[in-house]
């Protein structure tokens, strides 16, 4: 029997090459005359901030821009980006980037409706989420993330030594604009890490307690898609054929977790990430098997499909074989598979524990993860796989 459920995605989505410089201004000024551009540094060095400043002003808007956010973001660069939509008077909010400045605009426009301050809306106080922000576009230019098809806002706080994941209906982005051509300038490393974390995404996303057979089938091909395009996007950046599909693929994943929530790979490499600075799509390529190793007991079946869609030629797939495969691939593409090649510390493995309990994803992850279990996942991660 089919559970109910609800599906939720941007009302819009605009795919395609070129798609930035058809609809971006038209889009922007379906909301109002006055916006705030929230990127990082490299979209202003790479002059993504300027030319989307002049499509909108092309199309009679008159554009403010925040490019502080940082790798990492905060709650107080959140914060910051809510003063600057006030002082722009801002009646939409377009984020251009990675995922970091698609979380600190999506949370923004989302505050600046609420009031107060970001940490608020983290524990312990945990104020609600209860309305609508400002309209939010996203404009990706990583393939990885999905900021801009999800409900989701990903936001360290420094108080807690964690990251903390934001969720709300009402943050569901108004419209998504996914041109490939923004990642063709990707260096390897940031195309292989980016490109796991669609992987982990989909995968995390067709595991969950909440999977239903919409988002199963979203899932899967996002995870074919990755098994056969993101080893030719690491190796070939000019590959557009490769560049396109794994755009495709990020954004199909994003489809199908914005709805099922991930898992404990997500709430370990939050914890991973936010105490040792390793890059979110490096944790969790490290830590993706380990976890998939844990929910073996309640997720085999559906490890043994994970197998087929990267290995399509694969007869006769076993769930060990979906584990088999992930490592593959994630070595494939040059990404560590312990923690201690990213020099982590066996005495530091249980300081990550606190911050693991903390995410929501926990809530989502096919069997029940306790502080003993994540440290034990930890653990594992730091011996390696068995020889």
């Amino acid at each position: 029997m089919i559970p109910p459920f609800e599906f939720r995605i941007p009302p819009v989505i605009i795919f395609g090459r070129g798609a930035l410089q058809q609809h971006a201004g038209e889009q922007a000024a379906r909301f109002g005359r006055r916006a705030l551009i929230v990127c990082g540094r490299t979209a202003t060095r790479s002059g993504a901030a300027r030319r989307l400043t002049e499509m909108l002003r092309a199309a009679g808007i008159d554009p403010a821009l925040f490019d502080q956010v940082e790798p990492e973001p905060s709650a107080a660069t959140v914060d910051a980006c809510v003063e600057a939509a006030r002082r722009a008077d801002a009646q939409v909010v377009l984020g251009i980037g990675g995922g970091s400045p698609l979380d600190v605009a999506k949370a923004a426009a989302g505050i600046f409706a609420l009031g107060g301050k970001t940490e608020q809306y983290h524990p312990p106080e945990n104020r609600p989420i209860d309305r609508p922000g400002l309209p939010f576009i996203g404009i990706p230019t990583t393939a990885g993330t999905a900021a801009e098809i999800t409900q989701n806002a990903v936001i360290h706080n420094h108080t807690l030594h964690c990251k903390i994941g934001m969720r709300s209906p009402h943050w569901v982005p108004q419209v998504a604009i996914v041109d490939p051509e923004l990642t063709d300038s990707m260096p390897p490393d940031l195309t292989a890490r980016t490109g796991v974390d669609v992987l982990t995404h989909a995968l995390e996303g067709y595991v969950s307690r909440r999977a239903v057979p919409v988002t199963d089938a979203l899932a899967l091909k996002a995870i074919e898609f990755v098994g056969r395009y993101l080893p030719c996007a690491v190796q070939n950046g000019s590959d557009t054929e490769a560049r396109d599909a794994m755009a495709l693929a990020s954004m199909t994943a994003g489809m199908a977790f914005a709805n099922t929530g991930v898992g404990a790979a997500h709430s370990l490499a939050h914890a991973l990430g936010a105490l040792h600075g390793v890059p979110h799509g490096t944790a969790c390529a490290l830590l993706l098997p380990y976890v998939m190793e844990y929910n073996l007991s309640e997720a085999g079946d559906k490890f043994a499909n994970v197998g087929r869609a990267l290995n399509p030629g694969l007869d006769g797939a076993r769930p060990q074989d979906g584990i088999t495969a992930v490592r593959d691939l994630t070595r494939a593409v040059g990404l560590p598979q312990t923690l201690v090649e990213v020099g982590v510390k066996r005495d530091e493995l249980a300081a990550m524990v606190p911050g693991t309990m903390l995410s929501g994803a926990l809530k989502s992850n096919p069997r029940d993860v306790s502080e003993q279990d994540a440290l034990h996942i930890l653990e594992r991660a730091w011996e390696g796989e068995p020889t």
